[in-house]
Formats: structure tokens, sequence, C-alpha cells
């Protein structure tokens, strides 16, 4: 099994992702976290349970293509990305995100 540092890369914090943290009418948190592309939703699930001692409802995940840049004459391109939207249990939260 996977460290917990090995799945959770860093949180995903946004613009529109702390807008839509918090969902107003259900009190529902939603958070979002750049993960290792070979993670999976059930470790994903653990690894965020088991750091921040949470419940979580859903995890949805989904890879951002890396985008084409060019320096000069020469083209590249950067590399894909994984990201879990968490939506935590009613009346969960992550403290360490509050007031972001």
């Amino acid at each position: 099994m996977k460290e917990i540092h090995e799945i959770l890369v860093e949180p995903h914090i946004t613009e529109s992702t702390s807008k839509n943290m918090v969902d107003v009418r259900t009190g529902v948190r939603q958070y979002v976290f750049k993960v290792a592309k070979t993670a999976t939703k059930p470790e994903i699930k653990n690894a965020i349970e088991t750091r921040f001692n949470v419940k979580v409802d859903s995890v949805n995940t989904l890879i951002n293509r890396g985008k084409m840049k060019r320096v000069r004459t020469i083209a590249g391109k950067k590399s894909n990305w994984k990201k879990a939207y968490i939506k935590l249990q009613a009346g969960h939260k992550i403290a360490e995100f509050e007031g972001v």
C-alpha cells in the first residue's frame, strides 16, 4: 500500500475551488487535491480519512491533460496530472482549509 504523502500531492486551491468549497443549501463541503496519477479512488478516500480525520462521502477524479508549450522554436508538453474532488459527509470539514 502506498503512503499518504505518495497519494496526496498537494491541495489545489484556486478561486473557483474555494468559491465552490461549501454548498450553501446542504452545508456539504468539497475539496480539490492534486493526487498521484496511479492513485485509485479507494486509496484517495482512505488517505483523506486518515490524514484529516474526516468521513468522505464521494471521490471523483479526472486527469488534466498537459498543455503544449513553446520556447522560441522548441515545442514541448507539460506533464499530465490527476485531480480529485473530495466531497465530505455533512457536518465534517477540514480545519486546515478554513479561512482560505
